[in-house]
């Protein structure tokens, strides 16, 4: 299974689309480079278990890589041990276990990154440990590329899997210890501990940082078409893309007026968007508590034609873009009208049904009862430098904050029952500054205007 793994974001490498993972992405940026030597164009999609190659896949250029740094495994322990001050015996019976070491075989055998991160921690140890016996000839060319190569090489095994971050921290903790013994040592000047300690901190610095942010770096420019994954990431990181959802917005409109039909999406976290659809919540909850009985408001985690809302100028019954145009504006007051159902967002000093510390989120629905529509929200627009206070489609990340109430329109994280459509809740939180109370527009349209609408920038 995990061969398919790697190799797919090897395939994904080589047709520059964009994917997510959960580990950094040095190993894997290893074996799409023997791919790519080897020529392979990432036509083969790696998506089922047990499946034959094809001729296309270089399968053994890409094995290569776990094999080459699993092969390096032996003389690296039998040095480490070395190092260690163990006899050269005890340092030939570990490598003969490592060379016997079942899971070992298996993990340098396939594609994998298990033998690629057990290297570079492995190797980076050593160097630091040779890095020791140079006490005495400090600033030495030796003495600067085990330090350099020790850094680097635990910096890779972290790049390959995060959990090599604890072989790095025993690696700095080895480094600490013999620093900590110069401290004792009378013929070390103040100066000598002052300009040992900056150069090790200097290097376990700047090259961890380099090294990290670099295979990002080369991951996120390689990776610039849209793909599988990107979805999970912000609309703004989307849009940067080529295809998915900028070609989807490419000809939108970017300011949001009075008028404007748009989607609002979650920013952080949970992927979905503002939704409302034909339903109302039950009149009581399962423990007798009492609901407003209006339109059920939810976020929905798929596109979907109830997604779509419109904004509008509360004294403005017309839900379309007028003459002249008025852009919204960080601080402004709007209402905002369910596309489908024509029912103002609304919210009520009525307990949420998953999350009772909350108000409950709803369209709102005449009942000729004494409760009137509260449908007033206030728009905070978080970074308004970038479009000089103007609210825009994608890259304005915004709150809307209901006006009676002066709490923010939040997305509870919590799953409403069956009667809900395992839609997940939306609530108003007084707590306005949190990630759940962020959103932003994704899609956008002008409707019905007569003639190109300016951008505001």
């Amino acid at each position: 299974f995990d061969e398919l793994h790697y190799g797919k974001y090897a395939g994904l490498y080589m047709q520059n689309t964009f994917f997510f993972d959960s580990q950094p992405p040095f190993g894997k940026q290893l074996i799409a480079l023997a791919a790519y030597v080897a020529g392979f164009d990432g036509s083969f999609k790696f998506d089922r278990i047990g499946s034959p190659y094809d001729a296309v896949v270089p399968v053994a250029a890409m094995r290569v890589v776990p094999a080459f740094f699993g092969s390096l495994l032996m003389p690296t322990v039998y040095n480490l041990m070395l190092e260690l001050g163990i006899s050269r015996y005890a340092g030939v019976l570990a490598t003969f276990l490592m060379i016997f070491d079942n899971a070992l075989l298996a993990q340098s055998r396939f594609i994998l990154m298990e033998g690629i991160l057990m290297f570079f921690g492995m190797f980076g140890l050593l160097c630091i440990l040779k890095f020791r016996r140079l006490y005495h000839q400090p600033y030495s060319l030796p003495w600067f590329g085990c330090l350099i190569l020790g850094s680097a090489s635990l910096t890779a095994a972290f790049c390959v899997r995060y959990f090599g971050i604890f072989t790095f921290f025993l690696g700095v903790g080895i480094l600490a210890r013999d620093f900590w013994s110069m401290v004792g040592d009378r013929l070390i000047s103040d100066r000598q501990l002052l300009g040992h300690f900056l150069t090790r901190a200097f290097i376990f610095t700047t090259i961890p940082v380099s090294l990290y942010v670099g295979c990002f770096y080369v991951h996120l420019n390689l990776l610039y078409k849209a793909g599988p994954n990107d979805n999970i990431m912000t609309s703004a990181f989307q849009a940067s893309l080529e295809g998915g959802l900028a070609a989807i917005i490419a000809n939108q409109p970017v300011t949001v007026l009075h008028g404007s039909q748009i989607t609002l999406r979650h920013t952080h976290g949970r992927t979905c968007w503002l939704h409302s659809h034909d339903a109302v919540y039950p009149v009581k909850y399962p423990d007798g508590r009492g609901s407003s009985h209006q339109q059920q408001v939810t976020c929905y985690s798929y596109k979907d034609v109830n997604n779509w809302w419109i904004v509008k100028k509360p004294e403005m019954e017309e839900l379309v873009v007028s003459e002249p145009h008025e852009p919204i504006k960080n601080g402004d007051l709007i209402e905002i009208v369910h596309g489908l159902t024509s029912r103002l967002l609304n919210a009520h000093d009525v307990a949420a049904a998953m999350s009772p510390h909350n108000q409950e989120v709803a369209a709102y629905i005449d009942y000729n009862v004494s409760m009137p529509a509260q449908s007033l929200w206030r728009v905070e627009i978080l970074n308004s430098d970038a479009s000089d206070g103007y609210w825009h489609a994608v890259e304005s990340q915004i709150r809307l904050v209901h006006v009676n109430s002066s709490q923010a329109l939040k997305f509870s994280g919590r799953q409403l029952p069956d009667w809900g459509f395992r839609q997940h809740e939306i609530v108003t939180d007084k707590i306005v500054d949190q990630e759940d109370t962020i959103w932003n527009v994704e899609e956008h349209r002008y409707t019905r205007s007569k003639r190109p609408l300016p951008c505001f920038e």
